[in-house]
C-alpha cells in the first residue's frame, strides 16, 4: 500500500512510497483510514524540528473503521467507527510508530475509542486536536465563566480554542492574527464565536486592555507558533504586580522547533501564570474529548477547509503552511467509500 513516510533523518525526506500492509498482533485491530489531519508537528517532522523515529508513516490525527481484529481483541468489533489515543506500548502513532497517512494502520485495542454511527467520520478525526484543547483549557489552565479570553493565532487549534472558550462560558473572546495572511482564518474565528479579531501589526495589547476596561486577559491561549505571538500573549495577560499573583493565565500549546527571542520581564513583574500544555493527562482526557465531539457543541466543518487525496499530499502540506487552508485532511482511501 502507499504510505506517506518520513524515510530517514534530516530535513525533507517525506515521500509517498510503497509500504508494508500492517501485520496484526493478537490485541490489535486493522483500521481502514477515512481521514487523517495534517498537524503542525507533521510539518516540523518534515523540517527535522520535532522528535520522530524514521522510517515512519506520519499521521496521528485520524478516523477510520475497524476492518479486522486480532484473536485477543474483546471490546471492539469489525465495523466500529473509531479514533485512538496515539500513545501505544511500542511508540506514538504517526511519530515513532506507523500512523494514518496510509490506507490502513494497526492500533492496539487499548487505544481505541468507539463512536456511534450518528457522528461523522470527519468530526471523529478532530478527536486528537480536541484532546489537546481539553488539556490546554480545562486541565493545565481552566477557562472560567465570564473570563476575558485571548487566542493568539487563528489556526486549527486557535479556532477550536475559541469554541472551547465559548463552551466554557467566557465573557469576551478576542483572536489575534496577521494582516494579509490570516484573513480567511480570522473570518472563521468570528463565525465560530470570537467577539473581536485584531491584527498582530496594530498593537493588539492596547486594544485588549481597552476592551477589558484595563484588566487584560484572564486567559490566554498561545497557539501562533511565532515569537511575536508569544510576546502578544505575555503582554496582554492580566497583571498582578502585588499580592499572590496568577491572575493572568497563559496556556502555551505552540511548538517552534527552534530558538525564539522574547522579552519575558512581564512574566516576573506581573506574576503571570504561564504553563505548557502540549500533551494530555491520560485516557480521561481522551474520554472527555470524545464526549465533546459527540456533543454537537462544536463547529468542526467550518474549521475543515481543505480535503485532499493522499497523492496530493504536497499540495495539502503547502496549503496548510501558507494558511490558504485552515484544517487540512488527507483521504488515503478517497472520500467516497462508505463504512
Amino acid at each position: 500500500m502507499l504510505a506517506l513516510k518520513k524515510t530517514q533523518s534530516g530535513a525533507g525526506y517525506l515521500d509517498l512510497v510503497e509500504g508494508s500492509f500492517p501485520v496484526l498482533e493478537g490485541d490489535e485491530v486493522l483500521v481502514k483510514v477515512w481521514s487523517a489531519g495534517i498537524c503542525g508537528s507533521d510539518v516540523l517532522i518534515e523540517k527535522d524540528r520535532h522528535f520522530y523515529k524514521a522510517p515512519v508513516t506520519l499521521g496521528h490525527e485520524f478516523s477510520g473503521v475497524i476492518e479486522a481484529v486480532g484473536p485477543d481483541v474483546r471490546t471492539v468489533k469489525v465495523g466500529d467507527r473509531i479514533a485512538a489515543d496515539i500513545e501505544t506500548r511500542s511508540g506514538w502513532l504517526g511519530v515513532t510508530r506507523n500512523g494514518a497517512f496510509a490506507s490502513h494502520m494497526s492500533v492496539p485495542e487499548a487505544q481505541i475509542f468507539v463512536y456511534p454511527e450518528t457522528v461523522s467520520l470527519d468530526d471523529i478525526c478532530f478527536t486528537e486536536p480536541m484532546v489537546a484543547t481539553v488539556h490546554a483549557m480545562e486541565e493545565r489552565h481552566t477557562v472560567m465563566s465570564g473570563d476575558f479570553v485571548v487566542v493568539v493565532g487563528p489556526g486549527p487549534m486557535g479556532l477550536l480554542g475559541v469554541q472551547m472558550a465559548r463552551f466554557k462560558g467566557a465573557g469576551t473572546i478576542v483572536v489575534i492574527g496577521r494582516k494579509g495572511i490570516d484573513e480567511r482564518r480570522l473570518a472563521i474565528a468570528k463565525q465560530v464565536g470570537a467577539n473581536h479579531v485584531l491584527y498582530s501589526e496594530d498593537n493588539p495589547e492596547a486594544a485588549i486592555f481597552k476592551l477589558s476596561e484595563g484588566r487584560g486577559a484572564d486567559f490566554v491561549l498561545e497557539c501562533s507558533a511565532t515569537a511575536t505571538g508569544f510576546q502578544h500573549g505575555i503582554d496582554c495577560a492580566r497583571r498582578s504586580p502585588e499580592g499572590r499573583g496568577g491572575a493572568g493565565k497563559i496556556s502555551v500549546i505552540s511548538l517552534w522547533g527552534e530558538p525564539i527571542t522574547v522579552q519575558p520581564d512581564a512574566i516576573s513583574l506581573y506574576q503571570l501564570d504561564l504553563r505548557g500544555s502540549w500533551s494530555w493527562n491520560g485516557p480521561e482526557t481522551w474520554r472527555r474529548a470524545v464526549e465533546l465531539v459527540q456533543s454537537g457543541s462544536f463547529d468542526f466543518s467550518s474549521v475543515l477547509t481543505g480535503r485532499y487525496a493522499l497523492a496530493d499530499w504536497r499540495t495539502a502540506f503547502d496549503s496548510f503552511q501558507s494558511c490558504q487552508d485552515c484544517k487540512v485532511f488527507l483521504y488515503p482511501n478517497g472520500a467516497d467509500w462508505q463504512s
